[in-house]
């Protein structure tokens, strides 16, 4: 069975800045991998890259079995992508905001709202209000419900719970796990050590490199500067 996601021997540099060396992993298909690592690490250029934003200097990626650079239009079809800042319409309502998404995709609300329930029920009180009105949790479970509307096969989470309150994002990662049940790989990156251990493998990242790839030790933090140390 092929992975969700390969990523072979990537590189990318801005000017004289190395953001991202030779890097290599894969996510099988079901799993919830984590990108863990501090800000400067390259994970949101990797994400760019892996979601067809930008193209990569060196190296190859493939994602649900497509090339991220000569398939991309197809695969825009089969993710889900909730970037770090929150990157929906403000001025649009929760309900217009769902709606437009669904219409970009060619589907409906209805047509796959089994899977959007658990997180839609939370936000439908609201679904009149205006985007840039909500809490920071309500919007972050805005997004994820448009990142969802077609049911990508893939799911890419940015830092999803940057400034976010401690409740939304406990709240934000039972969801994903409800997600995997229903076999959606998702690749989701973090600063916070202890949303690495929720993930059944992680990559540990600094300065645009990969330092390991496993299952997240039970102690993340002190294994991850004790990599650091011996990088």
């Amino acid at each position: 069975m092929a992975d969700a996601i390969t990523v072979n021997h990537i590189s990318k540099r801005y000017g004289t800045v190395e953001a991202l060396c030779d890097v290599s992993f894969n996510v099988q298909k079901g799993e919830i991998f984590g990108l863990i690592g501090p800000d400067g690490a390259g994970k949101t250029t990797l994400f760019r890259i892996l979601t067809t934003l930008l193209l990569p200097d060196n190296g190859s990626a493939s994602v649900d079995s497509l090339d991220v650079v000569g398939d991309y239009r197809l695969l825009r079809t089969r993710i889900g992508y909730m970037p770090g800042r929150f990157s929906l319409y403000p001025d649009l309502s929760v309900e217009e905001n769902i709606n437009f998404f669904a219409n970009i995709f060619g589907v409906t609300l209805e047509q796959n709202f089994d899977l959007v329930a658990p997180i839609y029920r939370q936000i439908e009180p609201f679904r009149k209000r205006r985007a840039g009105a909500l809490s920071g949790g309500m919007k972050q479970k805005l997004a994820l419900c448009c990142a969802l509307i077609h049911k990508p096969h893939v799911l890419f989470l940015d830092e999803p719970t940057t400034g976010v309150d401690v409740v939304s994002r406990a709240e934000l990662w039972e969801m994903l796990a409800d997600l995997k049940e229903q076999e959606i790989s998702i690749l989701a990156s973090t600063a916070y050590m202890d949303e690495g251990l929720r993930c059944n493998r992680v990559a540990l990242m600094s300065e645009g490199r990969v330092l390991e790839v496993c299952p997240p030790p039970d102690k993340l933090e002190e294994y991850f500067i004790e990599k650091l140390g011996n990088g």
